[in-house]
């Protein structure tokens, strides 16, 4: 099996150095890295004709966000696909011969999670997965899953030439993982298989970020959700949303923008894009979790994370 890494980048120069260098030491042989470079002007596309000329790079005259990566998987001919961002890499050295063996040997796995560790938060895994479950002891085919950190996550080329590939940025790898499971494939979470993600401050914090965010939750939502659901679901996403901007003192006009433009893609939404999931597979896209459980757990790692910086300085 050929692992193909798929690495889409803008303005992160010292990053991709970081998680280039992290790939090319992976001990499996067969395996390919490329690039997809959204409009990058940090020296980013000379680095890779000096440093990286080895590596399949594409540089674009324009910022597609991430379903440059698209691009990038018609260029690869593995049969896995890394999705993985530039600011991110495997823990280990061998975690590519890892998913090899679990793939080879468990054909109805079709895409496999991995641990997101939080390298610039004293190296904390981020707790994205809904369930508790013993992390110390993953069964051979891991855990069931309806989704996978960006950072790092391996999807069977079948996947992809049968549902397609990622829309725009703001929960893509949810969409993805989503048609998916409505296509029968399996997602399967390994915490055993730990990817360091260093978390690159660019724009995390940006108006322009927390708008399109909050307008693709409500779009997910009413894309695959039976009416009602989606009503109840976008209510709280929304309510939610509207205080996560405030508290994050963002302009007047970013939350007015999110606001009206959360209501907008709900309605447009459900006019050109139903898809809803058969009944049998709800659960399946949301093992059993309501968002309100979504909510307070992002609530309480924020907190968390508040009341160690306090500390710190004290």
């Amino acid at each position: 099996m050929k692992v193909s890494v798929i690495i889409v980048t803008r303005d992160r120069k010292e990053d991709m150095r970081v998680t280039l260098d992290a790939y090319k030491r992976q001990t499996y042989q067969n395996k390919e890295i490329i690039v997809i470079d959204n409009e990058s002007t940090d020296g980013t596309r000379e680095m890779m004709a000096e440093e990286y000329s080895e590596i399949k790079y594409l540089w674009l005259p324009d910022n597609f966000d991430i379903r440059a990566i698209n691009l990038g998987i018609e260029m690869s001919d593995g049969d896995i696909i890394w999705r993985t961002d530039s600011d991110s890499n495997p823990e280990s050295e061998d975690a590519f011969e890892k998913t090899v063996k679990i793939f080879e040997e468990n054909p109805d796995i079709h895409v496999i999670a991995t641990e997101d560790i939080e390298v610039r938060r004293n190296f904390e895994p981020w707790d994205w997965y809904p369930l508790n479950v013993d992390k110390n002891n993953v069964p051979d085919d891991g855990f069931k899953s309806h989704c996978f950190p960006g950072t790092g996550a391996a999807i069977r080329r079948s996947v992809y030439d049968k549902i397609g590939g990622f829309w725009g940025f703001g929960f893509e790898e949810m969409d993805f993982c989503t048609r998916a499971i409505a296509a029968d494939f399996n997602v399967r979470y390994f915490p055993n298989i730990r990817t360091l993600h260093y978390a690159s401050p660019n724009d995390r914090n940006s108006p322009n970020r927390w708008v399109l965010i909050s307008k693709q939750y409500i779009r997910y939502h009413w894309r695959y959700f039976p009416f009602w659901t989606a009503l109840g679901r976008t209510t709280q996403i929304y309510i939610f949303q509207m205080i996560q901007g405030t508290l994050q003192r963002l302009p007047i006009s970013a939350l007015v923008e999110g606001a009206f433009g959360m209501l907008e893609v709900a309605f447009a939404t459900y006019r050109n894009e139903r898809d809803v999931v058969p009944e049998d597979k709800l659960e399946d896209i949301t093992l059993g979790t309501t968002i309100t459980r979504a909510q307070y757990k992002f609530v309480k790692q924020k907190l968390i994370g508040i009341f160690k910086r306090i500390f710190r300085k004290k």
